[in-house]
């Protein structure tokens, strides 16, 4: 990421590794269980996940075994693997700590 996409950010991310599995909600696709995040801030995630999930659309990311509302903003191919990257924004923010 360059200087100037973190200056448009409304919030600084943070890299941060952990399982996070995702639901996606009802009339979705349904990925595999082994995402994981990237890199988290208060307004959202940005996830590796196997499988497909659609920009739009609606899921629950299990953050601590806590769903978490979010919705898809954007994914991208990671190669030539069937991983996928995807940025997705909270319904609700988290709260600051």
């Amino acid at each position: 990421m360059s200087k100037n996409d973190q200056d448009r950010r409304r919030a600084k991310r943070v890299t941060f590794t952990m399982p996070a599995p995702v639901s996606a909600s009802p009339g979705n696709s349904v990925p595999d269980e082994n995402s994981s995040t990237i890199d988290i801030s208060e307004l959202g995630v940005r996830l590796r996940v196997h499988g497909k999930i659609e920009p739009g659309s609606i899921v629950e990311v299990f953050l601590a075994k806590r769903p978490e509302r979010c919705r898809v903003v954007w994914t991208n191919q990671a190669g030539v693997t069937n991983h996928s990257i995807a940025g997705l924004e909270f319904i609700r923010p988290l709260p600051r700590s």
